[in-house]
């Protein structure tokens, strides 16, 4: 169970992803859609129509196997050129949370929602892992992420990161 410090977090990083053109500049220029981020709009009311009664970002589920797809999905569209890619978040807080990302199973995932209509037809992608620096260095199996940025650097925009990563060392 998470301790109080960390409960919340993945929603006060969509509110701010969502709430934040600053933030969201930030967070993309850290992915392989650096280039994207002056022109990529954010899906959010595409994300909650398709969500239900789910918060947008949270928690979407493969259909065909109702296990958990991706803890945080943030899908954007270049809407020039309709180009849509999507980041899959994982946060943890802990090493002992990676036990999902063995063998790159995120990527795989993230693989197999592309181009369906349900996950809004999404044509790349990126897994990013939010951790504390510590299980960064500390942890190979964060190495089956694409991208991995340290709560240090979040609690720039989000300082709620900042109290959790005290709250874990």
């Amino acid at each position: 169970m998470q301790d109080s410090a960390f409960s919340g977090l993945d929603e006060i990083f969509a509110s701010k992803l969502a709430e934040s053109h600053e933030f969201r500049s930030w967070f993309l220029s850290r992915t392989k859609f650096a280039r994207l981020w002056p022109l990529a709009r954010l899906l959010q009311a595409e994300q909650q129509e398709a969500q239900g009664n789910d918060p947008w970002w949270r928690n979407w589920r493969s259909e065909s196997s109702g296990r958990l797809a991706t803890k945080m999905l943030f899908i954007f569209e270049v809407e020039q050129t309709k180009l849509r890619f999507a980041l899959h978040v994982e946060s943890v807080t802990r090493g002992d949370e990676l036990s999902a990302s063995d063998k790159g199973s995120y990527r795989t995932l993230a693989q197999a929602m592309m181009n369906q209509e349900c996950f809004l037809n999404y044509m790349d992608y990126e897994t990013v892992l939010l951790a504390p620096q510590s299980v960064i260095i500390g942890d190979a199996r964060t190495l089956n992420f694409d991208r991995r940025i340290p709560f240090e650097t979040v609690a720039g925009f989000v300082p709620q990161f900042g109290q959790a990563q005290r709250a874990a060392a």
